[in-house]
């Protein structure tokens, strides 16, 4: 009889750290700013956070079983990283320029985006076999060295738009 009793109160315990990591989790959500819980929850419907990080300048969250996000202080993404799934294409379509979006569609490389990142003078993105970079004032679609490059007829058609 003791050893069931032994046995329910480990599972008692059980149940009760398993709500309360539930819980923190959940809680997650609250640490954000608006602006950055309603992305996420645009582009990665019904996902669970596993952790939020906040520096003096950015917001790094990490989805359950999914992707990284870091966002600057005023709530604009700067890093999605699919950790090795490919990224939404309605979040591609919505938040790369246009051109870059043509081109990747022109490519048939929509589901072949892992991570993206921009900056002030560029966006940066990793594919599956390659990487391709867009300045944002010239609109040039190019690779960095040792990367696979965009065709020259295509990168090309693209540059001249």
């Amino acid at each position: 009889m003791k050893r069931l009793e032994r046995y329910l109160n480990i599972f008692m315990i059980a149940l009760v750290a398993a709500g309360l990591a539930r819980c923190s989790h959940s809680d997650l959500w609250n640490e954000l700013p608006d602006k950055i819980s309603y992305f996420i929850s645009q582009y990665f419907p019904n996902s669970e956070l596993n952790s939020v990080t906040e520096t003096s300048d950015s917001y790094h969250v990490r989805i359950n079983k999914g992707a990284g996000l870091t966002f600057d202080k005023d709530g604009s993404w700067t890093v999605i990283d699919g950790y090795g799934l490919p990224l939404p294409q309605v979040l591609l379509f919505d938040q790369l320029p246009p051109k870059l979006y043509d081109y990747l569609q022109e490519t048939e490389q929509l589901n072949e985006v892992f991570s993206m990142q921009r900056d002030k003078v560029r966006y940066t993105l990793t594919l599956l076999d390659s990487d391709l970079i867009y300045d944002i004032a010239s609109e040039e679609i190019s690779s960095p060295a040792g990367s696979d490059t965009p065709t020259a007829r295509t990168q090309a058609s693209y540059q001249a738009d």
